[in-house]
């Protein structure tokens, strides 16, 4: 018998080896997949923010030559001096580092005014612009609209201007009592733009393929990278993103996350992986020289049993685990968009940052619900919906408040096709009942109601006795996406949606239908 369980003991201990290093090495790989596809979603999110950096710059430099085309055609209407003009778009550029120059350009093509950063242009030096690309594009344009050159290199007397000066034109006509005068233009210096972007490690590229900003040292020449190299897995090493403003100019960002900082995080990973795999191993073969010592002594029935038993439950906390983490990372988004809100200043935009929160978690208990529960299919919708009730009531009213919850719901379970769009949609009455309804008291109650009818028909009693609903707002017709959003769920569950105007307060009647589960 000792020699049998001797066999068997080396039999186990191959193929829990087997098993330990077939896990480790799995590890490894979902471990490099992983650190990837983060560094990927990483260098997506830089381009993102970028462009709209880039976006936001844009149109910031659309409305200062638009401003200043009307200050023009203002100074042009009241006779003012061509001089005084001068100086006015002198000290424009000169509190906007961004721009180098500014020009007026008659209706023939020929400067009137050109000021640079540094100076003022004498007349005698001002040239014939008829034949240059952004004049008679811009030229042919109505009142208010905006011609964007190139981005390209400033070019003065045929040469490119030295020390390079990256340069994006915006032009836009001027008029003065009603009457094409010409046009009005601003030059930007695209460098200081571009170092907003000092941060995200780009590389930018204008429409002709050539490099105008990044940590090349080939800057204003042909790019060379090969956006289809790959790394030794077969990731791609270069992030690109096409940028088009206004659909007028082509550029290209792109990026790449950091190699080495990625390969020695998988090294690391790996060596203490295997580290523990080979300490799990040599553990094991110890383990199973005690327990064939303790079967000697006929010590070790139990607790062989109690290891199996072990890893039978680890089995079913990892299974549990992968459907935990839909909740959790609702939760993550939850929290980047609280962080992304406290760099917000304007209060009304921080609140629509907060009501999505709110939505985000309607969703978010669902799963959690799922998740604790042994039917995956279905939901206690009455706990849910107390659940959510009170989790609104306590961030938005506080701890303390004097708002009472009347839920009814018995042996009410839906699915999670029906639940997500009710959820939202109960999410977003109790939200405007806690912000609206009950703004001047902290007293009131807030009543939830589901009633069984015909499969698979169900009705919901939903509102508060509070101030009530406004007369100003059409119920029907709105720019409130709250309710926008409670008539488009409504519809989504099939049914119909009525405000009940016989009880104090705002109070919904809602039929709805359960949804057949899709998958």
């Amino acid at each position: 018998m000792g020699k049998k369980l001797i066999l068997i003991s080396v039999v186990l201990f191959l193929i829990i080896s087997v098993i330990i290093w077939n896990v480790s090495y799995n590890q490894v790989q979902s471990y490099t997949k992983n650190i990837v596809l983060v560094e990927s979603i990483k260098s997506t999110n830089k381009l993102v923010e970028s462009e709209s950096k880039l976006n936001e710059l844009y149109n910031i430099s659309r409305k200062n030559v638009l401003f200043i085309s009307q200050l023009v055609e203002l100074d042009l209407e009241n006779n003012v001096s061509i001089l005084e003009i001068e100086k006015k778009l002198k000290s424009f550029i000169d509190v906007d580092p961004n721009y180098f120059q500014a020009r007026l350009i008659n209706s023939k093509g020929i400067e009137v005014i050109r000021v640079d950063i540094d100076s003022l242009t004498s007349s005698e030096k001002f040239q014939d612009k008829s034949n240059r690309y952004y004049f008679k594009e811009a030229i042919q344009l109505h009142k208010n609209e905006v011609y964007v050159s190139h981005l390209d290199l400033n070019v003065e007397k045929k040469q490119i201007e030295k020390p390079y000066r990256p340069t994006i034109r915006f032009f836009t006509p001027v008029y003065a009592n009603k009457k094409l005068q010409g046009i009005v233009g601003l030059n930007l210096n695209a460098k200081n733009w571009f170092k907003n972007l000092d941060n995200y490690n780009l590389t930018i590229l204008n429409a002709k393929g050539e490099i105008f900003y990044g940590d090349s040292k080939k800057l204003y020449k042909k790019d060379d990278v090969d956006f289809n190299k790959k790394d030794e897995n077969g990731n791609n090493l270069f992030f690109t993103k096409q940028l088009s403003l206004e659909g007028n100019h082509n550029w290209t960002i792109y990026t790449t996350h950091k190699t080495n900082n990625t390969k020695e995080k998988i090294a690391l990973f790996e060596f203490e992986t295997y580290k523990n795999a080979a300490l799990l191993n040599l553990g094991l073969l110890i383990f199973l020289i005690i327990v064939y010592s303790l079967y000697i002594k006929n010590e070790n029935i139990s607790q062989l049993n109690h290891t199996v038993e072990s890893r039978l439950s680890e089995r079913d906390t990892l299974l549990k685990e992968i459907h935990h983490r839909v909740k959790n990372n609702l939760q993550v988004i939850t929290s980047l968009l609280s962080l992304q809100s406290s760099f917000i200043k304007d209060e009304e935009t921080r609140a629509l940052f907060r009501y999505s929160q709110y939505r985000i978690n309607s969703m978010a208990i669902i799963h959690e619900m799922l998740y604790r529960s042994n039917d995956l299919s279905r939901i206690n919708y009455g706990e849910y919906m107390s659940q959510l009730a009170n989790t609104m009531l306590i961030s938005m009213k506080g701890n303390n408040t004097n708002i009472k919850l009347d839920i009814k719901a018995t042996d009410l379970f839906l699915n999670i096709d029906t639940s997500v769009p009710l959820g939202l949609m109960i999410n977003e009455i109790i939200t405007n009942s806690l912000k609206y309804g009950f703004t001047n008291t902290e007293e009131g109650t807030l009543s939830i109601e589901v009633k069984k009818l015909v499969y698979p028909n169900f009705l919901l009693l939903i509102g508060d006795n509070g101030k009530g609903f406004p007369k100003s707002i059409n119920f029907r017709n709105t720019k409130s996406l709250g309710l926008k959003l409670i008539h488009k769920l409504a519809l989504q569950l099939r049914g119909n949606i009525e405000k009940d105007n016989s009880k104090k307060g705002t109070n919904y009647i809602i039929t709805f239908q359960e949804i057949e589960q899709t998958s």
